[in-house]
């Protein structure tokens, strides 16, 4: 028996239909000279639903261009990071509106961006016995807005984390069986504040000082 003739016909344009409604993303990224940013990540993101929001960061830039395949049709916002120039999510995000749709399926897109943080990068250290500190927590909270965020150190004690410029910020390292640690500033020991501008890069090497161990109950 012959298929019938709607099925053939459907079996057809159904692979038609859903290359329809798939495009692309490309553009390049430029600092706030106007020069292409070479090793940035572009980022995709796209709202989910009332409070929820997917990004993905994984199309790097070559010689400042990018191109982002198979993008489903729809609005989405495309930034770019390099967060070992200060260049992270929180200050780069949300990004440019993009539309993908049967009438525009290739839009292309300049990202300019948008001011740095400053880099905090350091080293936390057992100060009893200089051994790195592994999983230690870094803090940071703005005094004026309570917004804040985290790192964590590797396995060498290393840390890296962009924070906002030109803020007052607390800084807050600690560790599993450590006293916690709070930024001080060296010229007045009463302010235990830290305020970078853009860009700046600020070292901390830490020494954490082990905890009294709990009282035994029995």
């Amino acid at each position: 028996m012959k298929p019938s003739l709607a099925f053939v016909f459907l079996g057809c344009v159904t692979p038609l239909s859903i290359a329809q409604s798939v495009g692309r993303i490309s553009g390049s990224v430029l600092d706030d000279h106007g020069q292409i940013v070479e090793g940035a990540s572009v980022c995709l993101s796209q709202s989910t639903g009332k409070s929820s929001t997917t990004i993905d960061c994984t199309i790097a830039t070559d010689h400042g261009q990018f191109q982002i395949p198979k993008v489903g049709f729809g609005t989405y916002h495309v930034f770019a990071v390099k967060e070992a120039e200060g260049y992270s999510t929180e200050n780069q995000g949300p990004g440019e509106p993009v539309v993908v749709s049967a009438a525009n399926p290739s839009p292309d897109v300049t990202i300019h961006l948008q001011a740095a943080g400053a880099i905090l990068v350091g080293t936390v250290q057992d100060k009893s016995s200089g051994k790195p500190i592994k999983g230690a927590s870094i803090r940071y909270v703005d005094v004026d807005d309570n917004a804040g965020g985290a790192s964590s150190s590797h396995a060498g004690g290393e840390f890296s984390v962009t924070v906002p410029s030109e803020r007052d910020l607390v800084i807050v390292v600690s560790a599993k069986g450590y006293k916690g640690w709070v930024y001080t500033d060296p010229s007045g020991s009463s302010r235990p504040m830290l305020r970078l501008i853009a860009g700046e890069r600020r070292q901390l090497d830490v020494e954490l000082e082990p905890g009294a161990p709990p009282l035994d109950r029995h």
